[in-house]
């Protein structure tokens, strides 16, 4: 059984209009949300085995807290095809992961994960909040065989769910 979390980014700040997208930094709000989800997540889940971040350094920083409160000794592979592109740029991403490891996060953006979500598991979702993680199980032997409707959801969670 294979496990993916689906993590977005935590909330940027846009105080410096002269930043790139790309150099946006989280702003007070996203960190203290990132630290929390992490926490969370490590109350009720095991860590993922491999974690990958698009390259902003917003889902960095983000992915940096989970590795700090949730999936210690892990390294965060930073993917491009994480930033700003499409599904299946990040099913592409999965694709390439060893059948060996059962459980994957992807820390990246809207509106691809989303999409993404509702796509794997067949949900309707309107939208994953920052910091949001969705939880989905694959009942497959390889990263490279999923596909729409190929999982089911376990849990979805955000900073703003009471819980």
């Amino acid at each position: 059984m294979k496990k993916l979390f689906l993590i977005r980014h935590a909330k940027s700040s846009w105080n410096d209009p002269e930043l790139s997208d790309l150099d946006r930094p989280l702003n007070r709000r996203g960190k203290e949300s990132a630290p929390l989800m992490a926490k969370r997540m490590s109350l009720s889940w095991s860590p993922p085995e491999a974690v990958f971040c698009s390259p902003a350094l917003r889902t960095r920083e983000t992915a940096q807290f989970m590795a700090e409160h949730w999936c210690k000794d892990r390294e965060v592979v930073v993917d491009e095809r994480l930033y700003e592109n499409s599904a299946s740029s990040a099913l592409d991403v999965l694709s390439e992961v060893s059948s060996q490891t059962d459980s994957v996060a992807l820390v990246f953006h809207n509106p691809t994960i989303t999409y993404l979500s509702n796509v794997l598991a067949s949900l309707d979702i309107p939208n994953v909040p920052t910091c949001g993680i969705v939880i989905l199980e694959m009942e497959r032997e390889k990263w490279s065989e999923i596909e729409p409707a190929s999982c089911r959801l376990c849990d979805f969670d955000y900073p703003k769910r009471k819980v």
